[in-house]
């Protein structure tokens, strides 16, 4: 994939550029799940869906950022977008696809609403969901940060990379409206700026790089 640019570009740009706006329409029903979330089920459902795949690209543009790295930061950078992708799109899943469903079946009267407000509420809740959103997070956090301290290394520009913070912080919060877009945003600025950066060396752009 590195040795086609063009599509290297598609997800590493596209992706959180992508999210940035998809995020602009998801909204946090978690308070009022009759209120809020039965008349939105079906959109909640697509969009949740929608955000099983991009998270999974997601997870490649992390890894992209270090794809041609050699190294220990950077190989455990990768392997932490790796983890960022299976827990954090199965927590997703679980939160938005099957409450979705459940909405969606108090809305057509095929489930009683009381009953689907608490099976959606004991989903929302969930301590196994939970865990598998931290850890989720937690290796967003350690992907990016190993990634900044890998470029660094490789001699990438020093301002995108301390911006590389706004995305780790934004996300700690959540990915609906307006962390998720802020979260994602952040990231394209930093990817783009890495990519067009005028004093970025050649070796970033054109070929493998070796770090200690």
């Amino acid at each position: 994939m590195e040795s086609n640019p063009t599509l290297r570009r598609i997800i590493l740009l596209g992706t959180p550029l992508m999210l940035t706006v998809l995020m602009l329409f998801h909204p946090s029903p978690y308070d009022d799940v009759l209120g809020e979330l039965v008349p939105i089920a079906q959109w909640w459902i697509v969009l949740h869906t929608i955000q099983f795949v991009l998270f999974a690209l997601m997870g490649a543009a992390l890894w992209m950022l270090t794809a041609d790295l050699q190294g220990v930061v950077a190989t455990l950078s990768r392997l932490a977008a790796v983890v960022f992708v299976v827990f954090y799109d199965a927590g997703d899943a679980i939160a938005g696809i099957s409450t979705g469903i459940l909405a969606r079946a108090a809305g057509d009267g095929s489930l009683g609403e009381r009953a689907a407000v608490a099976a959606i509420e004991a989903l929302f809740h969930n301590p196994v969901n939970n865990l598998l959103f931290s850890i989720g997070k937690y290796a967003w956090i350690v992907a990016l940060v190993l990634a900044a301290v890998a470029l660094l290394r490789a001699g990438a520009p020093r301002l995108p990379l301390v911006l590389v913070a706004l995305p780790v912080y934004f996300l700690t919060f959540d990915h609906a409206f307006p962390f998720g877009s802020l979260t994602f945003g952040s990231f394209f600025v930093v990817a783009v700026w890495l990519e067009v950066a005028p004093g970025r060396p050649a070796s970033l752009a054109a070929q493998p790089r070796r770090v200690s």
